[in-house]
């Protein structure tokens, strides 16, 4: 097999009568005292000779390496199309592309064990790259600290904070703006018995969507409960106390529920509303489910965006992308019972 040499700018300046320097000048888009002929010429000459830029020439040149990383802390592809990380990964690939980044993605699987980790080997990996975008539940808080103390530029997705309650630089959903706005929504539609259901009240993203109830619904009862406990007697729990409507974390949540109605032979959302806070993008295809969505695409296009500010030298910010109200099936007016 023939293995053909690369261009060098050194053979486009043979070629075009010029010197190096100045052919790059004109390839770099520098040459503001050259005659736009000879401009042209050199041009013309490297498009001839097939020339293409030498990435790793031009990361010495800028001191970047104009790759951007992704770090996750738990798995973001499943076997299904989609998922939930699915329109959040589009939003940074879609932002990357288009500021001319490459992406690397680190899992850390093959040394970290069970748990992902930034400082698998002791060495803060994500140095391969200028920057790097965080994702998933089971941080590791002493890593976001290690980082920050560092100066290393990255974004989480999702609110975090420090020891002491400072909070990370990330971009996340206005979950307590849009809760508030369900709330009142379920409140015009005649619901004054309404539950919150979820996993754990420790999250930030849960603790803002309490509050954002809270502000319309000062007495909402939070229902704190694993996945697996949604049962028909959790639904008759539910019924004995009144409610009308249930708001739910999550669309898992959302199907256990809807599935402990059903098996007690109740419908929803006839004998139950639900609400949704929130939704991704990927899912719910039929439109059942009302709430509110999550922006995952934008939030992961803003990311992107905040990680080159930090890299031309601005501050780190946190940022809150607004989410959109669902219209579903789901809500329906209260009834007395």
């Amino acid at each position: 097999m023939r293995i053909t040499r690369r261009v060098s700018q050194a053979d486009i300046a043979k070629r075009a009568g010029v010197t190096q320097a100045a052919v790059s000048l004109i390839l770099r888009d520098k040459a503001t005292s050259i005659p736009e002929e000879t401009r042209r010429r050199v041009l013309d000459v490297a498009h001839e000779l097939g020339y293409r830029a030498d990435p790793l020439a031009r990361r010495l040149a800028t001191g970047r390496s104009q790759l951007l990383g992704v770090f996750t802390y738990e798995r973001v592809f499943t076997a299904r199309h989609g998922g939930w990380y699915h329109p959040f990964l589009l939003g940074i690939e879609e932002e990357a592309e288009r500021a001319g980044q490459d992406l690397l993605l680190f899992t850390s699987a093959a040394t970290s064990g069970p748990i992902r980790s930034i400082y698998a080997d002791g060495e803060n990996k994500l140095r391969l790259v200028d920057a790097a975008v965080l994702l998933g539940r089971d941080e590791i808080p002493a890593e976001l600290e290690q980082l920050v103390a560092e100066g290393y530029p990255f974004v989480f997705i999702g609110r975090r904070f420090l020891r002491g309650g400072r909070e990370v630089p990330n971009v996340a959903p206005g979950y307590a703006a849009a809760s508030q706005e369900l709330a009142d929504r379920l409140l015009d539609r005649g619901h004054r018995r309404i539950s919150y259901l979820g996993s754990n009240p420790d999250l930030p993203a849960t603790g803002d969507r309490l509050h954002g109830l809270r502000e319309a619904i000062p007495g909402i009862a939070p229902e704190i409960v694993p996945l697996d406990a949604v049962k028909p007697s959790f639904v008759d729990t539910l019924l004995d106390r009144g409610v009308t409507a249930v708001v739910v974390e999550g669309m898992a949540y959302a199907e256990a529920l809807r599935l402990a109605v059903e098996q007690r032979g109740l419908k929803v959302p006839d004998d139950l509303s639900i609400a949704v806070a929130g939704v991704a993008e990927d899912e719910d295809a039929g439109g059942f489910w009302a709430g509110f969505d999550i922006p995952g695409r934008r939030i992961g296009q803003v990311a992107v965006q905040r990680l080159l500010e930090r890299l031309d030298g601005g501050e780190a910010t946190t940022d809150t992308v607004e989410c959109a109200e669902r219209q579903g099936k789901s809500v329906v007016e209260a009834r007395s019972r």
